[in-house]
Formats: C-alpha cells, sequence, structure tokens
C-alpha cells in the first residue's frame, strides 16, 4: 500500500490520512459496525476526486464515499479507501426560484439557512440536520418527521453528478425518449448505463409493480419504481438512496419548498400505544404534516438527560406514548383554528387522556428537541445491554400500523425483550431499538433470529424493512426475501452496470456483507479496563464510558459549545468522536497497546481544550474533558511533565510568589526580554500575559467595612484570578451584595486546582481540592451559600471535585455552592433584586463561559441582566471563546485558538456597537475578547456595578 498511498499524496489536492488513529475515526458511523479503511482522502476539488478513483481502481482498492457518517446502518464504512466530501465540498452553488445545487458537502442546516431568507427550505428534514450532508442524504433517500408533506429526497433530487469508478464523470436528469435513444447510443460507461438500465426495465416492469410495497417511506434496494413511472426518465432518482454503490456524489440539484407561514403542534398523551394507533387514519383526515411518536423510555431517560433541562414543562402526566401532531397554515389564526378543531375532536372521541396544543416557538422546539434526541437517549443508558438498530426503521402501512406493533410487541416479549420505540407513525416508519448485549453469543444469535422473525412481519403487513435509514450492513442480506429473486438480480445488473469491478461501496445492496461480523462489540471483544487515577464508577467505568459514544455524529455541529476545535476546522480528526475512538482503540487493544502512553493517541486529543460540551450535548454525555484529563496523567507520568504544564498548573501559586513585585512584573513582561523568556517557555509572544494587580483582593477586603445593614451571611469564593489578577470583580460583587443586604465572607485563598486537572497533573490537584475542602465545609455546615464569581473554578468544585475526592464534606460543600449569576436569578425570581440602577439604554451583549454553558446554562446570566432598567440583553451565539484557560497561550495553539474565536465570537463582538456593553464572566474569554477584536468586555458583577447610579 505504500505506492498507493504516495500516488494518492503526489496527485491529490486535499488531505490523505493513513496513520493508524484516522483509520480508527473512520472506521465507524453511528451504527454497531467497526471496519478499519486502508486510507483516507479529504479533497478540496472535484478533479481530486476522480483522480483518487482512478489510483484506488489502478490498485484494485474499493471506494466508500463519506459525508457526516451519521447512518447506522454502516453504509458509509469499509475495507478501502474513504473519501470524505464533508471538509471542502462544500459550497452552495446556486440558489434559484424552485431549485437549489450545491456541492455533496453542504450541510441541511447550512442550505436551510440560506433558503430560510427567501422564505425556502429544503423538504426533507433529518433529526441529525446541524451535521447531515445533502450528497449523505441523497445517498440514503433521507426524509424526516416531515415526509406527509414533503416526501422523500427522491421527490426533489431533480439532478446529481458523480464519479463512476472508471473516473468518469456523469450527469444524470430527467430526459425524454428521443434523449434517452441518444444516450443509449453512447460508447462509454454512461452509454453502457443507459443500455442496460433500458433492458432492466422493460424486462421488470410487472415485478417491480407486484414486489415492491405500496407505502408513504421505503428506502431499501434500489429506486426501479421511480423508473416505471409517467414522465420522462431521471436516473437520478436511482442513485437516490443508492448509498454510493453507483458513483460518488459531487453536486446535487433540489427542488426547494416554500416554507410554512406558521405552524403549531397539537400533544395527544395516551395510556395505550396500540389504542393511540388505531387513530392514525382519522389523525391522517386533518392533513397534518407530521405525527410522532415518543414513547415511555424516551420520556423517562429525557427528565434526566442534561440536555433536556428545563425543557420538558409541556409534559402532562405520565404518558405510556405520546403523539406530536404538527400543523401549518397561511397565518397564526388559521393554524390555531385547525388545531382547536383537530384538540375539540380528540376530547370528544377520547384519543388520549390527555391533550394540549402549543404555538409558542420555543415550547414547539422543546418538544421537537425530546423528540430529536430520541435515539441518543436511548442510547445514553450506561449498560452494554444497548438500544441497537437492526430492524430500526420499519416503514409498515399506517392503516396496518396497529396490527403490526400489537403482533410485534408480543413477539418482543415473548423473547423476554424491551425496546425502545419511537417514530414518524404518519407515514408508518418505526424507529424501534431492542435492547441486545453483543458481546452474548446468545444475545448475538437473537438479534439475527430476530430479523429472520420481524422481515415475516413486515411482509405480511405489506411494509419494508427500511423507511428512512437504508440498507447498508445491517440489512442488505434481506433483499432477496423482502423483493423478491428477480427483483433482486435487477440490483444485481443494475449495480453491474454502474461498477463492474464491484469497488463503489461494496458490501450494501448487493452482494451483501456478513452482517454478524465486524462489530464494535461481540463475544470475541476483550476489553481492558485500564487502572485509573480519576473515579469512572458512575460511568461504569473507563471502558464503557468510551464505549457510550455511539458514533453518531452530534459533535460535528456548528452550533453550541460542543466540539470548538471541529466547529472551528470541520475535521473528522477534531470530533469528540474522533478522539473517543482513539481512546477505545486503546481499551480494545486495536493499537496494540495496553496503557494511555500512545503518542498517536496524545495527538488527537491534542485539540481538545476541554470544554465539557460533550458532557451536556452529547446525547450519550461522552466527557471527553475527564477522559483526557486522565489520559494525560497516565502520559506524563510514564514521559515525565513539561515544564510549561507545570508552570500553568501551578499558576495560583507562581501569582502568590510574584504578587509582592506586581509592578516589576507588569512592567517586564511587556518588554522584549520578557517576550523571548515567554517563548522560550512555550508561551505564545502575542498573548499579553494576565497583569497582576498592585493589591490583593483579600487584602483590600481586610480593610474594607461593609454597611451594617448587610446581616445575611454568604461566602465569596475567592478564586486564583480574583485575588491575584482582577480584584476589581470581587470588589463589584461584595458591594452588590452588601447593597441586597448580604454580609460577604471571604475565606482565605485557596486555588480550585482546574489549571492543574487540565494538565493532568491529577495528584496535586486532589491535595487542593481536598484543602479547598476543608476551607468552606465550616460555611457549608452552617447552610451559608458559597457564591463564586470565575465559572470555571466554582464549577470545577461542583463537578471535576466529585471524580478525585468521594466524601461527604464535598456534597455539603458542593451542593451549597453556585456561581454569581446563579445566586442574583434567585433574588430576581424572588423579586429581591432591588438595585439603585441608572435609568439609561443599553445595548448588551452576552458571550457564556463554556463550562457555564455546559453545566449551568446562560439562563441565570441573561434573567439578571435582563432585570436591569435599560438593559437590551441578548447573548452571542458563540461556543467556547478558544482561549480555555491555558490552551489559546500556548504557542503551538495560538492560531487555533484564535481561528476558534473567529467561528462567532469575534465577528458578534466586532458588529455590536461601539458603546455596546460586552459581558462575559470568563477570565480567559475577556482575555481572548481583548486580544480577537481590542473590545474590553466586563464580568457580570462590573457590568451591574457600573451601572448603579451614583457608582
Amino acid at each position: 500500500m505504500e505506492q498507493f498511498e504516495q500516488e494518492l499524496r503526489d496527485q491529490i489536492e486535499g488531505e490523505v490520512h493513513f496513520d493508524p488513529i484516522s483509520r480508527r475515526a473512520y472506521s465507524v458511523d453511528a451504527s454497531i459496525y467497526e471496519i478499519e479503511p486502508i486510507g483516507i482522502v479529504v479533497p478540496k476539488t472535484k478533479e481530486s476526486i476522480i483522480q483518487a478513483v482512478n489510483i484506488a481502481r489502478a490498485h484494485g482498492v474499493p471506494i466508500i464515499p463519506r459525508g457526516a457518517a451519521t447512518g447506522i446502518t454502516g453504509g458509509c464504512i469499509g475495507k478501502g479507501l474513504v473519501i470524505d466530501t464533508s471538509k471542502y465540498l462544500n459550497r452552495i452553488i446556486d440558489i434559484g426560484l424552485e431549485t437549489a445545487c450545491c456541492e455533496a458537502g453542504v450541510v441541511q442546516d447550512q442550505l436551510n439557512a440560506a433558503l430560510g431568507s427567501k422564505g425556502m427550505r429544503l423538504g426533507p428534514d433529518t433529526s441529525t440536520g446541524n451535521r447531515a450532508t445533502i450528497g449523505g442524504m441523497t445517498a440514503n433517500n433521507a426524509a424526516g418527521a416531515r415526509s406527509l408533506r414533503y416526501g422523500r429526497m427522491v421527490d426533489h433530487v431533480e439532478k446529481v453528478e458523480i464519479v463512476l469508478s472508471n473516473g468518469e464523470l456523469a450527469t444524470f436528469t430527467a430526459i425524454d425518449n428521443e434523449e434517452w435513444q441518444r444516450k443509449r447510443s453512447l460508447q462509454n460507461r454512461e452509454g453502457e448505463i443507459y443500455r442496460e438500465i433500458f433492458r432492466i426495465v422493460n424486462s421488470c416492469r410487472q415485478d417491480i409493480i407486484d414486489r415492491f410495497p405500496q407505502i408513504p417511506r421505503r428506502v431499501s434496494g434500489y429506486n426501479l419504481d421511480e423508473l416505471i413511472k409517467p414522465g420522462p426518465l431521471n436516473l437520478a432518482k436511482l442513485i437516490t438512496g443508492s448509498e454510493g454503490t453507483l458513483g460518488i456524489i459531487t453536486e446535487i440539484t433540489v427542488k426547494i419548498s416554500p416554507k410554512p407561514h406558521s405552524t403549531g403542534l397539537c400533544l395527544l398523551f395516551f395510556d395505550n400505544m396500540i389504542d393511540a394507533m388505531r387513530w392514525i387514519p382519522h389523525m391522517l383526515t386533518y392533513d397534518p404534516i407530521a405525527i410522532e411518536m415518543i414513547d415511555d423510555q424516551i420520556i423517562r431517560q429525557g427528565k434526566f438527560s442534561p440536555a433536556m433541562k428545563g425543557k420538558m414543562d409541556w409534559l402532562l402526566g405520565e404518558p405510556h406514548v405520546l403523539f406530536a401532531v404538527e400543523f401549518d397554515g397561511e397565518s397564526l389564526g388559521k393554524t390555531e383554528r385547525k388545531m382547536i378543531s383537530f384538540i375539540n375532536d380528540a376530547k370528544a372521541r377520547g384519543i388520549g387522556y390527555a391533550q394540549m396544543f402549543l404555538t409558542q416557538p420555543s415550547q414547539i422546539d422543546n418538544v421537537w428537541a425530546l423528540r430529536k434526541a430520541g435515539l441518543g437517549i436511548l442510547m445514553s443508558k450506561r449498560t452494554y445491554s444497548r438500544a441497537i438498530a437492526f430492524i430500526e426503521d420499519i416503514s409498515i402501512p399506517p392503516e396496518k400500523l396497529a396490527s403490526f406493533m400489537e403482533q410485534f410487541c408480543r413477539y418482543l416479549k415473548s423473547k423476554g425483550k424491551e425496546a425502545g420505540i419511537y417514530g414518524h407513525v404518519g407515514s408508518g416508519c418505526m424507529h424501534i431499538r431492542p435492547y441486545i448485549d453483543l458481546r452474548d453469543p446468545k444475545e448475538l444469535s437473537l438479534m439475527d433470529q430476530m430479523m429472520h422473525d420481524v422481515s415475516d412481519m413486515v411482509l405480511e403487513h405489506g411494509g419494508a424493512m427500511s423507511g428512512e435509514h437504508g440498507d447498508g450492513i445491517i440489512r442488505s442480506w434481506l433483499h432477496p426475501k423482502m423483493f423478491g429473486e428477480k427483483v433482486y438480480q435487477a440490483f444485481v445488473d443494475v449495480k453491474a452496470a454502474f461498477d463492474p469491478e464491484n469497488l463503489m461501496n461494496p458490501g450494501k445492496i448487493v452482494h451483501p456483507a456478513d452482517h454478524l461480523k465486524n462489530l464494535r462489540l461481540s463475544p470475541e471483544s476483550r476489553l481492558r479496563e485500564p487502572e485509573t487515577f480519576l473515579d469512572f464508577s458512575k460511568e461504569g467505568g473507563f471502558a464503557l464510558a468510551v464505549d457510550m459514544c455511539n458514533g453518531n455524529g452530534l459533535c460535528r455541529k456548528k452550533e453550541g459549545v460542543m466540539c470548538p476545535s471541529f466547529q472551528a476546522d470541520n475535521d473528522e480528526y477534531h470530533t469528540t468522536r474522533a478522539r473517543a475512538q482513539a481512546l477505545r482503540a486503546v481499551v480494545h487493544g486495536h493499537l496494540h497497546v495496553n496503557n494511555f502512553t500512545n503518542k498517536d493517541v496524545y495527538d488527537v486529543l491534542d485539540l481538545c481544550i476541554s470544554c465539557k460540551g460533550c458532557k451536556t450535548e452529547c446525547p450519550s454525555q461522552v466527557d471527553m474533558a475527564k477522559m483526557k484529563a486522565e489520559f494525560l496523567y497516565q502520559y506524563q507520568e510514564a514521559h515525565g511533565y513539561p515544564l510549561r504544564s507545570r508552570l500553568f498548573g501551578y499558576i495560583g501559586r507562581i501569582n502568590q510568589l510574584l504578587s509582592p513585585f506586581a509592578g516589576v512584573f507588569n512592567t517586564l513582561s511587556a518588554t522584549r526580554f520578557g517576550k523571548k523568556i515567554q517563548q522560550w517557555c512555550g508561551i505564545a509572544p502575542e498573548r499579553s500575559l494576565p497583569r497582576l494587580a498592585k493589591e490583593r483582593f483579600s487584602s483590600w477586603f481586610a480593610a474594607y467595612k461593609q454597611p451594617e445593614e448587610a446581616k445575611t451571611p454568604v461566602v465569596l469564593f475567592n478564586d486564583t484570578f480574583n485575588e491575584f489578577n482582577h480584584p476589581e470583580i470581587g470588589q463589584a460583587a461584595v458591594k452588590i451584595l452588601n447593597l441586597l443586604g448580604f454580609r460577604v465572607i471571604v475565606p482565605t485563598w485557596h486555588c480550585c486546582g482546574r489549571p492543574l486537572i487540565s494538565k493532568g497533573m491529577l495528584k496535586q490537584a486532589k491535595k487542593q481540592a481536598q484543602s479547598l475542602v476543608e476551607s468552606l465545609f465550616f460555611y457549608a455546615d452552617q447552610e451559608i451559600p458559597i457564591i463564586g464569581l470565575e465559572p470555571s473554578c466554582l464549577l470545577t468544585l461542583k463537578d471535576d471535585f466529585h471524580d478525585l475526592i468521594n466524601s461527604s464534606a464535598l456534597e455539603k460543600v458542593s451542593g451549597k455552592c453556585l456561581t454569581f449569576d446563579e445566586f442574583l436569578a434567585q433574588l430576581v425570581s424572588k423579586g429581591l433584586f432591588n438595585l439603585p440602577f441608572s435609568k439609561s439604554a443599553r445595548i448588551v451583549k452576552v458571550h457564556g463561559h463554556c463550562h457555564q454553558k455546559a453545566l449551568v446554562g446562560m439562563s441565570p446570566t441573561l434573567s439578571v441582566l435582563r432585570a436591569v432598567p435599560g438593559f437590551e440583553v441578548s447573548e452571542i451565539p458563540s461556543g467556547c471563546c478558544g482561549m480555555a484557560g491555558s490552551f489559546g497561550y500556548e504557542k503551538e495553539h495560538y492560531d487555533f485558538s484564535m481561528k476558534i474565536g473567529n467561528a462567532a465570537l469575534f465577528p458578534a463582538v466586532n458588529a455590536a456597537p461601539e458603546d455596546a456593553l460586552i459581558v462575559a464572566d470568563g477570565t480567559s474569554c475577556r482575555s481572548q475578547i481583548a486580544d480577537g477584536t481590542h473590545r474590553k468586555a466586563k464580568h457580570l458583577a462590573e457590568a451591574l456595578y457600573d451601572y448603579l447610579e451614583g457608582s
């Protein structure tokens, strides 16, 4: 393979990866399979795709097309050359009045954002729309929740440009009979395709009519049924749903649809799923655009999901199933009238034990959030008995769905199994995930038996094994049974016409791979549970913590906190999924090492900035920040701790030693000599080191006299940055708390150990954690609130300390800890936030610290600021600022740090009016804003105090 790799490197414009970690990263999608590819090409141009295909064909290497890899069937993994179009080939080429043309790597939400300004949208809307690519959606004929109105991708794809297996570039679109005759005369691969399709259609027409199920949703096999419909022939319809087995899609032209003027959601709550399903045909008479079902397993687990915190206030009782029925109209009034009519009818007929309708966008979004998170929530149970995908998206005629599910549930019970169930019930497409432990040979055998038995039931009810997610590895072997031998042979002939050498994504749709091989977890799996310093017991051990990554790829989204490095670079290597795969490779022995000393693993973790976004935003709550800290500890115990890590880790102690010489330090650090020392230490010379205050906060506080009327005690946690760098923040906080009637207690300064944890210096961090807890326990034991100003410091105590120490004292202390904004928000909610504010108007832009956003949320800060008269408050739609503690100071990370900042934060700050108030509670965030925009951001305490009358 060395010559193959070298030819790719010499001739491809783009990236070529053959290293072990990249191959592990690309070995999974969201399925139960894991197949390591030979190599990966990330092309920058269409011409590079053609060249890569030609080189691969010359070496007899299969081609595996790949987008975001969110599929659950194993459709985009294989032993070949992966061609990833998602990083660079993501241009929207043209938007017309009725169509849009884009490259394969364009993300669904990206296209919809561009269409939205024109009042349009793409019809199909997958639940993975914030990362699913249009190429991938075309490849598996995606549909989504609103298929009652918009159908599948095949109903929207007008034209497809693909690279065939011989390197030929072909465009398929609608053609009339004259053009079809001309195409059949071409003496190239395209001509061969048209000639063979002509033969297949003529010889198999009646079999296609007889064997293709007449249902709203089917995405199994090749779309031969599209070729016998009246009207012009369009082989783009055949490419749609072909899962990359016929060629690599480079460009797609799709029909676009008007956005609804108004939408609303009706909720029906049921005690019994089968009874609910009997009403589906009646509900369809009201012409909804979606009827979705969520079962009690998802509802129960959703209540405890961090991602759903505060988003389920619409839930009535404890339903066995919930139906969400969406309506649209030309105005809100017309939509409401539709919903009122529907709800009144439901009440009169006893459809459900409770009914309600929602028109508030925020409430509607929260219901859809639970529906979209359904798969991840099912997968978040910390056990190896997983809700896995093998009969995952059965499609049944809606009028027969109740009968099918009644039979299926009896069958499931007879096998002693439970399943998570949700789906697009209005179109008869059900997502069913039985809990199976694939490490158990009996369970693996049961999975196989269930596929045989359930496919019999599906045939009996006139359905299909896939209504949405396609065939991939998991279901392709069932095609002869589901379609009959003659239609299956037609599938084989289609494949041979496009790809006679079987190089394009082999093993899917035809010539199927063994569906019981290449499993991520199997009876042959031999996991190595490492001894860890941190406590991973609540995760079920380190191995299970890593294995919780199910590959759904939510870490590829472009909004929220998770994952800043991917958001900046659009590179699979920098996703949480890739990092989890690297650590899985250690645990599963794939890298031929049995510890955490592997340099390749160190490298893939390098750009994880420990934002903690994955802990709450990942549906499976994969805590990569914690796992990275453990890895760094193990790695550095073997290889030694770098000087720079020690400097950053002990920043509190260093500040303490330098504090008496603050003036000298501040002057020296700004000189050329100081910059040279800084650079020698591995710190980016472009950065200004945090200045030391002339007077420590504790010294100021010792001399400060609190007003006598301030009586209710509160503790102010004096963090390192408040003590040595920004005492003005603590001073503002003390004065605000005094004005609100609180007497402030400031214990002796102790560093929280956050810098040590981020550098993997866990032994030292544990000592600091124990010391800090001891110093605060006296106050917590008296039920005195402990308020923190620096989010990362206070939240380290509430979150990370539980992995370092296990004591009742810690439980008591962490239970009394609140961030400054949380404490004030409680006063706002009680009507006790009475401060003498100025009444002048001010625009306020808020950026949240990533730990704050991940673990607390921004609502406390926003509610406090919105309680100030004259403040016009909005949150900056940014993730991590990019500084991430010491990360942005490190010279090798400086450019990447600024790239993260430029993704959203810097443009938003620069676009704000010059007199706008920028609020950011994180010390790192304020430093990054200063370096990236040359504007000063203020802590919430400063912002409030500066706005007081007479301040």
